[in-house]
């Protein structure tokens, strides 16, 4: 375990260009973010202090949710205003007042992220809207939200706060769309160099600057989804039990199988086996035996469709006799369950093979194949 977990430190070690080949995704240290100490505080004072906020922000309901969110922010903003003004919340070192003023920097970043609020022509979380590139007004927004972060940093909290404030960062740009929509192409990004941003306006252009400068500052790989190799034991109850194992050759979008959409984004999270195949035993009768292959299997959050899955049968006549077995069913991170129909074409070995299955299993993409995109 020493020996896999040095590999995989090595493979995401530096910037994403330096990423190598392959990598173990839940070993990779490139997707994990820094600690973040301004986000746990143990000081009592601190935490009495949120406390007592929370309660105010949730007597801040408005006629709807857009109305109650503005309500909220603008306690927030009467407190940020005070408490920035206090001589102890920028003192070098750490006072309940400097954690309180960081904390609700914090949440009014939450908000303004989580939120649909378009005001003033800012945007400031465009998974959220129906814009597309050429409808995106401006990028005040974005830039709003890169300021907050930048004050949060100057507090200097500690140094894995730092990293981890830049890593947030990263993560807002790229599951906001707002790292896709700097640009219609991403050149700059690949040659690591701004200049190459030709008619874009300054918010743009700055919030490039400062994602290719976190970048260069942390390990850390915003970008979530990458190829695999997927495996897995399967199983399955019909006339007979059985069981085995299967691989696939995936497409994923998020590393942690069982967070079902984007934090920040709040699209769904799916899996896509481009091929797949599976070898089952029956436990009932050894003699019995299914090699099974299926291409395009989708895997949603919560949904399981497999539906071009052909195979062959060994054990129920001198040679293997072909087989379709479409399935359909439930899925959730790593597991899934469905219903299978399985038709055997040579009528004559019909009623000594399955019809109707139970299918169950657990696949996981364990080994990564190329850099994350």
């Amino acid at each position: 375990m020493r020996k896999i977990f040095f590999i995989t430190s090595f493979l995401c070690l530096g910037n994403i260009s330096a990423q190598f080949f392959i990598g173990i995704p839940f070993l990779d240290r490139c997707r994990k973010m820094s600690a973040c100490d301004l986000c746990k505080t143990k000081n009592t004072k601190t935490n009495e202090y949120l406390d007592s906020i929370d309660l105010v922000l949730n007597k801040a309901v408005g006629t709807d949710v857009e109305t109650t969110v503005l309500n909220q922010l603008k306690i927030i903003d009467n407190e940020i205003i005070r408490y920035n003004s206090m001589y102890n919340a920028h003192l070098p070192e750490l006072t309940s007042e400097k954690e309180i003023y960081g904390r609700l920097l914090i949440v009014k970043t939450k908000l303004l992220i989580a939120s649909v609020i378009e005001k003033d022509n800012k945007v400031y979380n465009l998974a959220l809207t129906d814009s597309d590139y050429e409808d995106y007004p401006n990028f005040k927004g974005v830039s709003e939200i890169n300021g907050l972060i930048d004050e949060m940093i100057s507090l200097n909290i500690s140094e894995s706060t730092n990293e981890y404030l830049r890593e947030l960062r990263m993560k807002y740009m790229f599951e906001s769309y707002a790292f896709d929509m700097v640009d219609k192409d991403i050149d700059w990004y690949s040659d690591k160099n701004i200049n190459s941003l030709k008619g874009v306006d300054d918010d743009r252009r700055n919030a490039a600057k400062i994602f290719l400068e976190d970048e260069e500052a942390t390990n850390y790989v915003p970008f979530s989804s990458y190829f695999a190799i997927g495996v897995g034991a399967t199983g399955a109850i019909g006339k007979g039990n059985w069981i085995g194992y299967e691989l696939s050759d995936e497409y994923v979008q998020y590393t942690n199988p069982f967070l079902l959409s984007h934090p920040i984004s709040g699209s769904p999270h799916g899996r896509f086996s481009f091929f797949g195949t599976s070898y089952l035993i029956n436990i009932n009768d050894r003699t019995k035996q299914d090699l099974l292959f299926d291409i395009l299997n989708f895997k949603h959050p919560l949904l399981n469709i497999n539906l071009i899955q052909f195979g062959i049968h060994y054990g129920v006549a001198d040679k293997g006799k072909w087989l379709y077995r479409p399935e359909i069913g439930l899925s959730y991170g790593i597991f899934k369950a469905s219903y299978a129909y399985n038709l055997t074409f040579d009528k004559s070995v019909r009623s000594l093979t399955e019809k109707n299955l139970f299918t169950f299993g657990i696949s996981y993409p364990l080994i990564r194949i190329g850099k994350y995109d």
